[in-house]
This record gives structure tokens, C-alpha cells and sequence, in this order.
């Protein structure tokens, strides 16, 4: 097994505070394009001398290495101090700060979507009147990305998080996550945010995903449901913004064809400053794709201990579940490949690691 440890580390800087051998974590979550939030218990019998500035809210990061390797990281919310000998701990993961900070007048004519992310960020999050938090941006693919416009108006009061997050949900549009990378002289741990037109690779034609979680073998628990119910299947979708007096600017129907459904339609509103309609077709072509076929959701649970390693979140993971008499509901057993969009990974008594998975294609064995 790895070796797990904790250290704390300085949020502007990324230099190291101190470590933090005893800070109980039962579980850490990371998503594509979100922050996750995690709760830890600090025992003061045991803590570092300087423990109050290494917990300091708004101030610190606490970084989990796997074999000395920054392996998930998040900033302290909001310690909760008491008679007791321990503190206990909110997190949340470096996205969150991006939804502390607003963006100001910006406009972007036919620029690269990814060199727009990596601008707003190191405009946005990296500066600042008080100093920032120091990401580095990285490109996950070749070249800038498709070409957008965007305008960002200071009186929208719209964060650098909605933002982000709005350039995602678009037709194609740049997907992004933090992680973590270990520097030298000083030592210090700094965020990564990755972005490009996807996070993680798909294998191959013709060959099957690096990685692949088996029942029997590593995987404890497996669900499967699949469903066309209210906003998770449509083969009709319409993009809106906000109404302007009797007028609501929206997309047209962006259609799925579809032999066997009758219409389900789905109405929804990506953002209230949208004003031009190509941008509200990407969006509702963005869900279409997503829709169009209902949803096919697993979940799977591993043993962290033997489960397979070498992928990562935004990677096509593999799964094969049931031989006959194994798993009652697929009696023949199911094979199929899908993205994982994030992942959890639990501690204790029997640790695991849970991929959240999307997109999946499911066949029969």
C-alpha cells in the first residue's frame, strides 16, 4: 500500500507550514469543473506547534501526498475551535476559490477558449489587490481551443467560478480541473489548473481502456440504473435567458431523432447574461448530447488496495461485472466503458475508490 501523509501548506505561497502526521480525513473527492468539499479532525495532543496558522481559515491549504506525490488538496473553510482537544476541519477544493473572486469589464472576439480560461484565471485568481493564489495553467490538448466570443461586465457581479463554468457547459467547450504539482527551493505545493478540449484520453481505436474494474475481483459494489425521467433524458432541448420586458431570448428546438420515444422536451435557463443566440444553441446542443439517449448511470466501489492504478479523472475506465450467479440482476453479466468525471476515495478500516462515471456504454456479456 502507499504511504499516505498530510502537510499544510501556505495558500499564496504554496510553501510548506508544517506536517500534520495525526489530521483524521475519512474521505477526499475530486470532479471535473467543481469543488468538492472534505471534513477533517486535527487532535491538538499531537499537532505541530504552529497548528493554529497551519488551520488558519482562508489562509491554508491541506495537502494529502500519496508516496511523497501531491495526490488531492483543499483550502481550510472553517475550523470549529471548542473545550475539546481537537479541531475539527472544513475543506474544500481549490475550484471554490475561483467562486471568491469576480470578474471585471472583459471582452474576447473570436479567441481561443482555452487561452480565454488561462487569461481570466491568471487575471482573476492569480492577481489580485492583495496578492492571489498561484496556479499555473496548463494546456491538456493541442492548440487554443475553439474560437469564442465573450463579453463579462463588472455590473454582472458573475464570479470567475460561474464563468468557468458557464465556457464549459457549452456545445465543446473547454473543460477544466485543479491538481497539485511539488516545487523546489523553496519546497512548496502549488495548484495546477488544467484545461483543454478534454481532461484525460480515451483509448485507442480498436483497443480497450488502460484500466478496467472487475466482479469478481476488486469491485465490492456495483449499481446500474438507467433512466429517461424529468432531466435525465430529452430528445428536445431549448436554451433560455433572461426575459427582456415580454421578450425571452432562447435557442431553437435542437433535436435528437429518435424512432422509438415520442417528444420529451427540457427547458432550461445555463445563464441569466447570455445575449446572443449561437451561444444558447451550443448549450442546448451541449445537453442534447447528453440527454438524447437517457442516462445510463454505474457506480462502482473498489478496493483501493487492488484496484487498478495509471488513470485519472476525464480518462474512459472499463468494467466487466457478473459471471452467472454472481449478480442476480445481470444474470449473463455486463461489460462496457465509461468516463470518469471524478472520483472518491475513502480511508479506515477498508479503504476504497470510488470513479464517478459518465458516458457510458453498456454491452451485454
Amino acid at each position: 500500500m502507499p504511504e499516505l501523509t498530510w502537510v499544510a501548506t501556505d495558500l499564496k505561497t504554496g510553501v510548506i507550514l508544517a506536517d500534520l502526521p495525526d489530521l483524521d480525513v475519512r474521505s477526499v473527492k475530486t470532479t471535473l469543473g467543481r469543488y468538492e468539499s472534505a471534513q477533517g479532525v486535527l487532535p491538538l495532543p499531537t499537532a505541530p506547534e504552529n497548528w493554529q496558522r497551519a488551520t488558519l481559515e482562508g489562509a491554508s491549504n491541506l495537502i494529502l501526498l500519496e508516496d511523497d506525490a501531491p495526490y488531492w488538496g483543499g483550502m481550510v473553510t472553517e475550523p470549529t475551535l471548542s473545550e475539546g482537544d481537537t479541531v475539527p476541519l472544513n475543506l474544500a477544493t481549490l475550484e471554490a476559490y475561483f467562486d471568491k473572486r469576480y470578474v471585471g469589464h472583459e471582452l474576447f472576439a473570436q479567441v481561443g477558449q482555452n487561452v480565454i480560461v488561462k487569461t481570466l484565471v491568471e487575471k482573476y485568481a492569480v492577481a489580485g489587490p492583495l496578492g492571489g493564489v498561484p496556479f499555473r495553467v496548463q494546456f491538456t490538448t493541442p492548440g487554443n481551443g475553439k474560437l469564442r466570443d465573450l463579453e463579462c461586465k463588472d455590473a454582472s457581479d458573475k464570479t470567475l467560478y460561474s464563468i468557468l463554468t458557464d465556457l464549459m457547459g457549452l456545445d465543446g467547450g473547454p473543460e477544466w480541473t485543479v491538481g497539485w504539482e511539488r516545487q523546489h527551493n523553496p519546497e512548496r505545493i502549488t495548484p495546477v489548473l488544467f484545461v483543454g478540449d478534454r481532461i484525460g484520453v480515451a483509448p485507442p481505436q480498436g483497443l480497450g481502456p488502460a484500466a478496467t474494474f472487475e466482479m469478481p475481483g476488486c469491485v465490492s459494489s456495483f449499481v446500474m440504473v438507467r433512466s429517461f425521467a424529468n432531466g435525465r433524458g430529452a430528445n428536445s432541448v431549448v436554451a433560455t435567458s433572461t426575459a427582456s420586458g415580454d421578450v425571452r431570448l432562447q435557442s431553437p428546438a435542437q433535436l435528437a431523432a429518435d424512432p422509438i420515444r415520442p417528444t420529451f422536451e427540457h427547458r432550461w435557463t445555463p445563464s441569466t447574461s447570455i445575449k446572443i443566440v449561437d451561444t444558447l444553441i451550443d448549450h442546448a446542443l451541449a445537453a442534447l448530447r447528453i440527454l438524447e439517449k437517457g442516462s445510463s448511470a454505474v457506480a462502482l466501489s473498489a478496493d483501493a488496495g487492488t484496484a487498478p492504478t495509471g488513470w485519472g479523472i476525464g480518462d474512459d475506465l472499463g468494467f466487466v461485472i457478473g459471471v452467472s450467479g454472481v449478480v442476480p440482476a445481470v444474470p449473463g453479466g455486463v461489460s462496457g466503458t465509461a468516463r470518469c468525471i471524478g472520483w472518491e476515495r475513502t480511508f479506515g478500516g477498508t479503504p476504497t475508490i470510488t470513479p464517478t462515471l459518465f458516458e457510458t456504454t453498456i454491452a451485454s456479456l
